[in-house]
């Protein structure tokens, strides 16, 4: 049966479809008079209806006929696309995407003979267009030509991209190991025909790379609408801006970078633009730097009282008064992601139940990162949070100490001094080579590595930020390719690893998280 054997496919067709319906409306409550963008709408509600059809969904298919209807009419100019239309609009868009959920769990279509009915009913009641000046002239079989797509599009589920990523780590990581036997044979051939195997299983990753990696406008198209709705929903109006740099991203990373906004985001429309504000605006901003992601949500908001901040903790009964009047400024901060700290007397679906920033907080902590706020009262606020980007494969300088093999990213280190005798940099502070005087750093404190005074053999130039430091090595180096693996839990809690990695022996290496430990 057809609708059976192509639903996966007909069902990510049409999510991407809905994304893009979603995107052209938010354009058009901006700019209702606009009939090129009403032509687009027409032809992708066409070309969704024509899918519908295709896999026998007759209730669906119904359904974008009388939307179909209802943008002809407004590219016919016998009505006008005012806010009630394009709300009804979205309502529709949700109950499309409810009636896919359902396709997809039991291959039956929801009951929309209700939205259809209301639908049709907005064509009845519809508001005359005011008179555009146009040289566009309406055929309907240009569309359906329009509507072909010339480049076609398969959308993989991120676990299937992942099961083939983790398989390809094994390849690579057997075919290292055999590169490595074969080193140790001297057979030329043979290393001669592993190299070829690592280059094409190296190959098979970039092709797998490309496929994980989203451009962030792609994902950061459904946060229009977002803001829209709470905005609504709270009786505001805000206007959403977005500056992605450009930045195109993993596919696991941006799941976890979307949940986060999206909280930041409701606390923003919720508790930081105030009814009746003017200008209300919303800034979202995403960098890379240094293998760290840094987000910042900003906002004109009313700003945050931290003085009320402190009351309200103590009135939920989070700390009491005793404690409230030791508090440093840095202590009041923290308070705002304490669960509770914001509870309502009403609840709503954007805001009142006071958990919000705490689920950010463990969201960010639970990457290895941090979330800092800055804020006066009738300033705005400002988020901003920072964690590591994860690593794949990567070339890495390895030691060892006591039990534990060390990895620092190469594209950290700038620089290797082999010292022309062991010395003891237990008590020193600097390190001058070539008349270049650098600021010596240890490894934490926290790794409970054997008190001793160690004699070291090297020096490794580190590159943080603006300044370079000098980390001396007691022990034999070597230049490594590393496979990173998921991170356990409880690494995850020591800050001054960044994650595990494994060598080509298949022995598991310790990843330094630079940005850290030599704070």
């Amino acid at each position: 049966m057809i609708s059976e054997k192509y639903k996966d496919l007909y069902i990510s067709t049409s999510k991407d479809q809905l994304k893009k319906l979603t995107n052209f409306l938010l354009s058009l409550e901006r700019s209702p008079e606009n009939q090129n963008l009403i032509e687009n709408i027409f032809r992708l509600i066409h070309s969704m209806k024509g899918a519908a059809a295709t896999m026998g969904y007759k209730k669906t298919v119904l359904l974008f006929h009388a939307m179909e209807s209802v943008i002809d009419a407004a590219f016919q100019q016998r009505i006008f696309m005012d806010k009630r239309k394009l709300d009804l609009f979205f309502g529709t868009i949700e109950i499309l995407n409810d009636n896919l959920k359902s396709i997809k769990g039991s291959n039956r279509e929801i009951n929309l003979s209700k939205q259809i009915d209301f639908v049709k009913a907005s064509l009845r009641q519809g508001t005359r267009a005011k008179n555009i000046v146009t040289k566009n002239v309406y055929h309907p079989e240009k569309h359906i030509l329009g509507s072909i797509p010339t480049v076609a599009e398969i959308s993989v589920p991120v676990e299937n991209l992942s099961t083939l990523h983790n398989l390809s780590d094994d390849l690579l990581l057997d075919v290292m190991s055999i590169k490595s036997v074969v080193k140790s044979l001297g057979d030329v051939r043979l290393l001669s025909l592993a190299v070829d195997a690592d280059k094409i299983i190296n190959d098979i990753r970039r092709e797998l790379e490309k496929i994980r990696i989203v451009p962030l406008s792609q994902v950061f198209s459904s946060l229009p609408y977002l803001v829209r709705e709470i905005a609504r929903d709270e009786g505001k109006e805000v206007e959403l801006l977005i500056e992605d740099n450009d930045l195109s991203l993993d596919k696991s990373i941006l799941d976890e970078l979307i949940e986060i906004l999206i909280q930041l985001l409701k606390n923003a429309v919720a508790h930081g633009v105030y009814q009746g504000q003017k200008n209300a605006k919303i800034e979202v901003f995403v960098a890379v730097d240094n293998d760290q992601m840094n987000v910042a949500v900003k906002d004109n908001g009313r700003g945050i009282d931290w003085q009320q901040i402190m009351n309200m903790a103590v009135k939920n009964k989070i700390i009491s008064r005793a404690v409230a009047k030791k508090l440093t400024v840095s202590d009041i901060k923290n308070l705002i992601f304490k669960a509770g700290i914001s509870r309502g007397k009403s609840v709503s679906i954007s805001s009142g139940r006071g958990v919000g920033l705490s689920l950010v907080k463990s969201k960010v902590e639970d990457l290895g990162g941090e979330i800092l706020v800055e804020s006066q009262a009738g300033k705005g606020a400002e988020f901003k949070v920072r964690f590591p980007l994860p690593l794949s494969v990567f070339r890495a300088l390895t030691f060892k100490i006591a039990d534990y093999t060390l990895a620092i990213p190469l594209n950290y280190i700038d620089n290797i001094i082999k010292l022309p005798e062991v010395i003891d940099f237990s008590k020193a502070k600097f390190f001058v080579n070539n008349k270049i005087r650098y600021e010596l750093t240890q490894l934490p404190k926290e790794m409970c590595l054997p008190k001793l005074a160690a004699l070291s053999k090297y020096i490794a130039i580190i590159k943080y930020k603006n300044k370079k430091l000098a980390l001396p090595i007691f022990s034999n180096i070597n230049e490594r390719e590393l496979i990173a693996k998921n991170t356990p839990q409880v690494i995850r809690k020591l800050n001054y690893i960044k994650g595990i990695a494994i060598s080509d022996e298949g022995l598991p290496v310790l990843i330094l998280n630079i940005n850290n430990f030599v704070k």
